[in-house]
């Protein structure tokens, strides 16, 4: 049921969107609000959820709000609304490329009760590393200070080289969130006041080491929204939801506005009229003041995901999107958000977004199988909420400037779910232990059978 909707909605939005561009990012809102209401089974995919809470944030009710009270962004001006059309298509096929990956899937079913043997594992090594590995992490913040403990709109003197920031601020300042995220999971599973004294004093490491004066939102984002999927994803669907939409749509501007604005001067623009949701407004400029590109055929996207390489080494340096000289020209800076389903239009026309969003829709159907809040807290784990959580900056893009912090927080988690499992000890059952001893086990198997006993 929820499926045919879903395209009953998307051919709506479609046809709405041909009229006018405000009537087809509305239909969008709808299709994404009744989807998100078709999703509250324990066992429905936990990535849809988080998919379309992105798409109700970035891409629905913002853009259409934005194009009737006739806003720009980065002084571009009006953009026509033949461009903001053509934008609407594009995340219409990225969406329908993420519901066609899911086609036949069977509903994923309740989360199995947690054994002994995982509650019990490890009851305090886990503690005592994970601390020492959150202290150590907080103290490689002050090998430099000047990139960990300074407001975000101070500019310093000297530019910082990527890799600096990567090393000396990203990893660290994750790998703090994620050991709070592995010590809450912990305290809450084993209630004891060790475990609850762990996690506070996680807790108040993350506090201070995730600042958000001085710390970007991804690294929040993706350091803090493991434990709330964790916690509720499989439980209070829709109040996950709600609270990912407040938190970016409500806090976002205004943590922008406390650390990085209000030293520039501006004021506080509040949903949908901040530069936070300038997404579909950057690839409608974009479509409409640059000319059309060739198809990269993999290039565009190979050179954004290349983020890791020096910038010598980088793959296809003049395929970026946001270096083109036509961004120079009209928007007033680069440091644009440009969603990865525009980077896969470049490439492969419109066939780009489908695919792009099959591929992703499709991968994350094995991180959705991961997603259980009664499995055994190990690396594995731990990475697959966070590339959930990465997911939401990974939809407002630009590729570039997402991959050092999903990469960085995939390091955190697993540094994090390896010392969380190091010690996990196996529990022996005392009957199958006698048993062994008195060689009786064929005979106990065979009775399990329902066959005689050799």
């Amino acid at each position: 049921m929820r499926t045919l909707t879903f395209w009953c909605g998307i051919a709506a939005a479609l046809l709405c969107g041909l009229v006018d561009p405000v009537w087809g990012y509305g239909a969008v809102f709808v299709l994404a609000a009744v989807q998100l209401s078709m999703l509250g089974a324990a066992g429905d995919s936990v990535f849809l959820l988080i998919h379309y809470t992105v798409v109700l944030i970035y891409f629905s009710l913002a853009p259409a709000m934005q194009i009737a009270a006739d806003v720009d962004f980065w002084e571009v001006g009006i953009l026509g609304s033949a461009a903001h059309t053509q934008a609407l298509m594009l995340l219409l096929l990225y969406m329908a490329g993420v519901e066609a990956a899911r086609l036949g899937m069977p509903a994923q079913p309740p989360a199995r009760a947690l054994r002994g043997a995982d509650r019990g594992a490890g009851v305090a090594h886990p503690f005592l590393l994970l601390l020492s590995c959150s202290l150590a992490a907080f103290a490689a913040l002050f090998i430099r200070p000047d990139l960990n403990f300074v407001a975000r709109g101070v500019v310093a003197d000297d530019d910082s080289l990527p890799i600096d920031f990567i090393v000396y601020s990203t990893i660290p300042k994750l790998v703090v969130l994620m050991c709070f995220v592995a010590l809450a999971i912990h305290a809450v599973r084993q209630r004891t006041l060790g475990a609850w004294c762990a996690a506070g004093l996680a807790f108040a490491l993350a506090a201070l080491a995730a600042n958000p004066v001085n710390t970007a939102r991804q690294i929040i984002l993706i350091g803090l929204l493991p434990l709330l999927i964790h916690a509720i994803a499989r439980s209070h669907r829709w109040t996950l939801a709600a609270v990912v939409f407040g938190a970016i749509a409500g806090l976002g501007p205004v943590l922008n506005l406390i650390s990085r604005d209000a030293m520039w001067g501006a004021g506080l623009e509040s949903f949908p009229f901040s530069q936070d949701f300038d997404a579909m407004f950057v690839i409608a400029g974009l479509l409409e003041r640059a000319p059309s590109p060739d198809a990269g055929l993999g290039r565009y996207l190979l050179s954004a995901v290349s983020f890791f390489l020096p910038r010598d080494l980088k793959m296809f340096p003049g395929f970026d999107p946001l270096g083109w000289s036509a961004v120079a020209a009209n928007f007033s800076q680069r440091n644009l958000s440009l969603p990865p389903f525009a980077t896969a239009y470049f490439d492969f026309g419109l066939l780009g977004p489908a695919l792009l969003g099959f591929a992703i829709s499709a991968g994350f159907r094995w991180v959705d199988r991961i997603v259980d809040p009664r499995r055994a807290l190990t690396a594995t784990y731990l990475c697959a909420l966070v590339m959930l959580a990465a997911y939401v900056p990974f939809m407002r893009g630009p590729i570039l400037g997402w991959g050092p912090f999903a990469a960085s927080g995939l390091i955190a988690a697993l540094v994090a779910g390896s010392l969380s499992s190091w010690f996990r000890r196996t529990v022996r059952v005392p009957g199958r232990e006698a048993v062994r001893e008195t060689g009786a086990e064929p005979a106990l198997e065979a009775a399990r059978a329902g066959a005689p006993a050799a």
